[in-house]
């Protein structure tokens, strides 16, 4: 954690709690704290302990890995993340690094495919094993073959994995947050930096660990653009209208852009097409 600024206080400013020098000023506030008061002191991002309180009030277990450990603080944090969103947002990061932010995201993707392609492997691999225990000739050599693949998928899913989730979810997260901060700046809306904007788009990868969970792995997209929007608005101090603008505009242009470019492509061979011969 960076040392809390001075210089931009005023002289002789005294902290609003405590009768004493003040050494920073809150940038959600705009109090004067002392060190007491000090919750996270990330350059240019100092806020007091009174506004941290209207979120968790004490930093995300993700923040806290050396005290909770890897899994627990990795598992704690997405459980927050997908519960109590609001609240979670609310509170401020006392991390001047956005990695750990950004491997959490990719963390989340990546277990959540491995699980969906472990259980799609037991479920195809169960298959093969009920095909050859009715022991019919015909039904055998198909129970045989979805069996093999059903393992050879459980086997791989790690390498399957590591291939499609790192790099697709780093790339998304940051075209996420550049479209959405994007939007939020032009607007003028956006009271954050792109470090909390990407922080959010980042924690909000957490429902896609629930992937592999049928029906529930249906809709983790849908639940991901929610939390997207309550982050957004709460890192941002901005409506719920315009976050959701940020979250979904975008998400809603790239579609129309792709369903536009095959409707042209369609169209267009169409029109090239020979016309049938006169009856």
């Amino acid at each position: 954690m960076n040392a809390p600024l001075t210089e931009m206080l005023p002289s002789g400013a005294s902290c609003g709690l405590h009768d004493v020098e003040a050494t920073f000023t809150c940038t959600r506030c705009g109090d004067f704290g002392c060190a007491e008061c000090l919750f996270s002191s990330v350059k240019d991002r100092q806020v007091c302990a009174t506004c941290a309180a209207k979120g968790l009030g004490e930093p995300i277990p993700w923040e806290r890995r050396k005290e909770l450990g890897n899994l627990r603080s990795f598992w704690l944090t997405a459980k927050l993340a997908m519960t109590q969103p609001a609240r979670f947002f609310r509170t401020p990061t006392t991390h001047d690094n956005i990695g750990a932010a950004l491997m959490h995201g990719v963390l989340s993707v990546t277990v959540g495919l491995l699980l969906s392609y472990a259980i799609a492997g037991v479920m195809v691999a169960l298959t093969g094993g009920a095909f050859a225990a009715i022991g019919n000739e015909a039904t055998q050599p198909l129970g045989a073959i979805l069996g093999t693949y059903g393992c050879a998928m459980i086997g791989l899913s790690p390498i399957l994995a590591l291939m499609a989730g790192p790099a697709n979810a780093l790339f998304g997260q940051v075209v996420a947050a550049a479209c959405a901060h994007g939007v939020l700046a032009v607007a003028k809306k956006a009271k954050g930096s792109f470090e909390d904007t990407l922080r959010v788009c980042s924690y909000s990868n957490a429902p896609y660990l629930l992937t592999f969970v049928p029906v529930l792995g249906s809709f983790s997209w849908f639940w991901v653009v929610g939390i997207e929007v309550i982050g957004l608005r709460e890192v941002h101090r901005t409506g719920t209208d315009w976050a959701a603008v940020a979250a979904i505009g975008y998400r809603l242009a790239f579609t129309l852009v792709i369903v536009g470019g095959y409707a042209v492509v369609l169209f267009g061979f169409l029109a090239m097409a020979p016309s049938p011969p006169p009856p």
